[in-house]
Formats: structure tokens, C-alpha cells, sequence
């Protein structure tokens, strides 16, 4: 009978989650926004900055990324 608890596969990690990827992003955002004198400069910093997208696609690279060519 399950206990409730929510068990992860072993080969999950917290930072596999595309949405921590999006929340570590969006606190560099706020950060070069009040750091910033413009947001021209802001926009160039976060550009900089943020990894959110690289490391969600290095965690999750699209079938037809793959190296052997993906599933067939």
C-alpha cells in the first residue's frame, strides 16, 4: 500500500525542472533591472547573465540534436 510520499527516479534532479531553470532567469532579470541605468543595459546583462535556456537545452536536448541522429 503507497505511504503518500513521492518518490523521484534516481536519475532525477531538482535542477532538471525547466521551471527552476525559468525562476533562476527571472531572478538575474530582477537584479540587472535595479542594477541598471537603462534597459538597453539591462536587456545586455540578462542577455549575459542568464543561462535558464542553455541549461534547459544541455538537460533536455531535442530528438533531431541528438548526436546518433535520434530515435528513428
Amino acid at each position: 500500500m503507497p505511504d503518500g510520499e513521492v518518490r523521484e527516479p534516481e536519475n532525477s534532479t531538482v535542477d532538471d525542472w525547466f521551471g527552476q531553470d525559468v525562476a533562476r532567469d527571472e531572478e538575474v532579470a530582477e537584479r540587472v533591472a535595479a542594477e541598471s541605468d537603462s534597459e538597453e543595459e539591462a536587456e545586455a546583462r540578462f542577455e549575459e547573465e542568464a543561462d535558464g535556456k542553455e541549461t534547459h537545452e544541455l538537460g533536455y536536448p531535442r530528438p533531431d540534436d541528438a548526436e546518433d541522429g535520434g530515435p528513428s
